[in-house]
Order: C-alpha cells, then sequence, then structure tokens
C-alpha cells in the first residue's frame, strides 16, 4: 500500500498554503525570502506542489547552527512568538542545531502522535511517570511534561544528564561509567521510593538499568517509551521479555522534525516508524558519505527494500524545513492497515540506524 491520492491531494494544497506563508514579501520568513533573493525567481509563481519542493535545492543544517532562530518564523507571528517553544539538538554530528514550534504545532508534532498511538496499543493512563534523559535544551525533556500531563499522570520524576558531556566521555572509560553509574543511581533511589508505573528512557540508559533491578522492580513497570538513540528488534525483544507487564512504544524522531512513532506492540522483525498526520515527509536517498552534504540534486529517492540516507521535509507555520539531510540510514515504507488507523498515511521509515561508515564520526552515547 503506498501513500494515496487523497493524502497527496492534501499535502499539494499544504504546500501552496505555507510558501505563501513563508514567501510572503512583507509577513514570509527571513531565512526564505533570502533564499528567493538568492535564486533570483519568484517562488510562490513556481512551487505548486510537493513535487516542486525539490527546485529549492538542499537546506544546510549548518543554516540551523549559524542563524538565530527567528529567521526561520514568519514576520506575521511577532506579536505571537510567547506562543513559541524553542529547542536545541543534542550535537550528535556537529554544534547543535535550534528550532522553534508554535505550541499549537509543538502538540502536533510531538504529543498528539503518541497519544494516538498509546490509546490502541492499552498504554497505561493515570500511572506515574520517570523520566530518564536530558532537559535543559533539549524539547524532549519539554515533550515528556506534556505526555504525562496528557496521560493523566502528575508531572513527572526525572533524572536529569546532559548528554553533550557524556558524549565527550570515552566509550569503555571510567569516567564515563562513573557518569552512567550516577544517573543509574538517581533513577533506583526514586524508584525505591515512589510508585512508579511508566519509564521514558533511552535504551543504553535501560540497558544499565535493568541489571540492577529486583523482578518485583520490573512487575511494576506497565509502560516503557523510548527515544533518544536508535533501537534494534532484538532489544526491544529483550526488553519487553524483561518487562513482561509493559506496554513498549518507540518513536524516531529529533528535535528538527517532531516524532514518527511506532503503531503496534508485538515481537519486533523490523521497527517500522511512521508519521502521523500531513506534517512531516520522509524520503530515503541515494547514500552519501558526506554527513550533510547531496552531490547530486535532486537527490535519487529510493524504493521500499533499498536502504539509504534519510531526508525529510517539515511542513510547519511556525518553521518550514526542506531536504534536510539527517545522519541515519534506513528503509522507506508504505503505510500499513495499522498506521493509516491512527492517522499514518504517508511513508514511515524502517529501522533508522547510524551508517557503518560514520561510525568514529558520529558519537552518539547515552542519547
Amino acid at each position: 500500500m503506498q501513500q494515496s491520492f487523497d493524502s497527496i491531494g492534501i499535502l499539494n494544497e499544504r504546500v501552496k498554503y505555507l510558501i505563501s506563508l513563508h514567501f510572503h514579501s512583507v509577513w514570509g520568513s527571513p531565512y526564505w525570502l533570502k533564499r528567493q533573493e538568492q535564486l533570483g525567481w519568484n517562488v510562490q509563481d513556481r512551487i505548486r506542489c510537493l513535487e516542486d519542493l525539490w527546485l529549492l535545492g538542499p537546506m544546510p543544517l549548518d543554516d540551523l547552527r549559524r542563524l538565530s532562530v527567528n529567521a526561520f518564523i514568519p514576520r506575521s507571528f511577532d506579536k505571537q512568538l510567547h506562543r513559541f517553544i524553542v529547542g536545541e539538538t543534542a550535537g550528535t554530528s556537529g554544534k547543535p542545531c535550534v528550532t522553534a514550534y508554535r505550541d499549537d504545532e509543538f502538540q502536533t508534532a510531538f504529543i498528539t502522535p503518541f497519544l494516538k498511538v498509546a490509546k490502541v496499543t492499552g498504554f497505561p493512563t493515570g500511572k506515574q511517570w520517570l523520566w530518564v534523559g536530558p532537559s535543559g535544551p533539549h524539547i524532549i525533556g519539554k515533550v515528556v511534561r506534556e505526555l504525562a500531563k496528557q496521560t493523566d499522570s502528575m508531572d513527572p520524576f526525572s533524572v536529569d544528564f546532559d548528554p553533550r558531556w557524556a558524549k565527550r566521555l570515552a566509550e569503555g572509560s571510567t569516567a564515563r561509567q562513573r557518569y552512567l553509574d550516577h544517573v543509574i543511581n538517581q533513577v533506583l533511589d526514586i524508584l525505591d521510593r515512589e510508585e512508579i508505573s511508566v519509564l521514558f528512557i533511552t535504551p543504553p540508559t535501560l540497558s544499565a538499568l535493568l541489571l540492577r533491578l529486583k523482578d518485583s522492580q520490573r512487575e511494576k513497570i506497565k509502560g516503557i517509551h523510548y527515544g533518544g538513540t536508535c533501537l534494534s528488534p532484538e532489544m526491544v525483544n529483550n526488553f519487553r521479555n524483561a518487562f513482561p507487564e509493559a506496554v513498549h512504544l518507540a518513536g524516531y524522531g529529533n528535535t528538527l522534525f517532531g516524532v514518527a512513532m511506532e503503531v503496534v506492540d508485538v515481537h519486533r522483525t523490523a521497527m517500522d516508524y511512521y508519521p502521523i498526520g500531513d506534517r512531516l515527509i520522509f524520503n530515503v536517498v541515494k547514500h552519501s558519505e558526506e554527513i550533510e552534504t547531496i552531490k547530486d540534486w535532486p537527490p535519487k529517492c529510493l524504493n521500499p527494500g533499498q536502504i539509504g540516507r534519510v531526508m525529510f521535509h517539515r511542513l510547519d507555520e511556525s518553521c518550514l524545513l526542506l531536504g534536510i539531510l539527517e545522519r541515519d540510514q534506513a528503509e522507506i515504507i508504505s503505510p500499513n492497515d495499522s498506521a493509516i488507523s491512527v492517522g499514518g498515511s504517508l511513508n514511515g521509515v524502517r529501522n533508522p540506524q547510524t551508517p557503518i561508515f560514520l561510525n568514529g564520526r558520529i558519537q552518539v552515547g547515552l542519547y
């Protein structure tokens, strides 16, 4: 099953609207108006549908590192900036990137996809959450508070860590192990004291925690939401065996585009993630050993069964990101019935992971 003509038609209308917004001569976003000036042609005249977006060329991640976040927000929202939520990336592939979401689009990008899948998979509600991961500038720390609130929990307990510092500690080093022990000791203190039923946690941290949990503590966990680093099917299946009373859900996402969700909780043979709604477009493009550039444009988009680099378009009023090349490789997949039932009518990605050729150049760490 592939993306339907109806979904493509909706996307084309969304593209036309967002182009008119971001390229408005007076109220558009400074970044895209500058890009139009460099292109030398009127973007609103020529960009009429999703496929036309390739005419704008690739969007370098360095633009999100060196320019103010305000450069990407249409001036029409100048009097609504109190509604915007700012987030920075972890800096895995270089200096951190920054972006912002208007409050309603923050919900659509990060909160609604999880809630829709949680409802159909029986993820627990009204239970206390524990978040083990970064807060600070990282948007995921802002996401978890809203997820807990909207699943009828009080504000989540949390154990903070700094992924940028953790990445600087050599793998296998004493310093890195001491840092991880510091995090795990805090988690155990909370689990000993509080009635925690839901964990939102990164896979490396959960692996370390599992070695120190009692059987009775594992059995109390009714829901686990994974984030921060890539997962393999084998890892999730092992976690499902270790926490047999829990619903297990993983999301594939980042600060820049939001989250795509798993849509079922079953024995995994692959990690399949689908964008929910019509604001996030995935493509998988022919491999390049350059982290952030594509030599040939437009890129060659691959078909299901082929593995390539993940590229995305983020179609938001608050920020328009086009042709962004992710560090991960994956396979493109068509929406299945389970995805469509929760609003995932667009192509997803299967088994995203860091390419082997980037090993040593990318430091993932705990997050």
